[in-house]
C-alpha cells in the first residue's frame, strides 16, 4: 500500500512538473496581440530612464540664488543631497515606485530599487542611494552616477518576436537610433507576463 501511495505521489509530482513546464513554454503570443502594450511600455520607460539613470529630477542647486531666497538649505547638513523642487514630476519615492511598477517586471524593478532607494554594496563600502525621502522633502544624490542619455527612437514597424519566446516571456528585436546618433541598429528587448499583463524586463536606453 505504501509503495502504491509513493508511486502515485511521484507520478503526481511529475505530472505537475510537466504541466508547469508546458504552461511556461507555451506558444508565444502573436505580435499583433501584444504590440500596443509593448509600445506603451517602451515609451513609458523613456521618462524612467532619465529618472533612474540620467539627470534625474530638477533640484535646488546649493548656494544658488533661488535656494538662498527660499531658505531651502538653512541648517541642512546633508551636503551629499539636494532638495528636489516641489514642481518636479515626482515628489516622493512612492510616486516613483508607482510609475516604475506600471512599466517594469517585478525582477527588473527590484534591481532599480536597490540602487535608487536602498543603496548598493561596492566592495566593502555602501554607495549612497540615489534618492532619499525624509517624509517632508525628497532628496537627490549629487554624486549619483548618471549616464549621458540621448533619447532613443524606436521604429515600431520593424518590431518582431524572436526566439526564445513563450507564453510568459517574449523577446523582440527592433530597429532603433538615438537623437545623438542617427545610425540604426537592432535592439533586443524582453517582456514578462505576470499578474495578468506584460511588463518590460530589460533596459531601453
Amino acid at each position: 500500500m505504501r509503495k502504491r501511495i509513493l508511486t502515485l505521489t511521484i507520478a503526481l509530482v511529475i505530472a505537475l512538473s510537466v504541466a508547469s513546464m508546458s504552461s511556461c513554454s507555451g506558444k508565444a503570443p502573436e505580435l499583433d496581440n501584444v504590440k500596443d502594450r509593448f509600445v506603451y511600455l517602451i515609451e513609458g520607460s523613456k521618462e524612467l530612464n532619465v529618472l533612474f539613470f540620467g539627470s534625474g529630477l530638477p533640484v535646488y542647486e546649493r548656494e544658488s540664488l533661488l535656494a538662498e531666497r527660499r531658505g531651502v538649505y538653512y541648517n541642512d547638513r546633508m551636503t551629499s543631497y539636494n532638495h528636489v523642487m516641489e514642481n518636479a514630476r515626482y515628489i516622493s519615492i512612492e510616486d516613483m515606485k508607482y510609475q516604475a511598477e506600471r512599466i517594469y517586471s517585478s525582477e527588473y524593478v527590484a534591481g532599480i530599487y536597490e540602487s535608487a532607494f536602498d543603496g548598493i554594496m561596492t566592495g566593502t563600502a555602501q554607495a549612497y542611494l540615489r534618492f532619499y525621502d525624509n517624509g517632508e522633502w525628497l532628496y537627490q544624490n549629487v554624486n549619483a552616477m548618471d549616464f549621458e542619455l540621448s533619447e532613443r527612437i524606436y521604429d515600431y514597424s520593424t518590431m518582431k518576436i524572436v526566439k526564445p519566446s513563450n507564453a510568459e516571456y517574449v523577446n523582440v528585436e527592433i530597429e532603433s537610433y538615438t537623437l545623438k546618433d542617427s545610425k540604426r541598429k537592432v535592439i533586443s528587448l524582453s517582456f514578462v507576463y505576470e499578474n495578468g499583463n506584460w511588463y518590460l524586463d530589460s533596459p531601453t536606453y
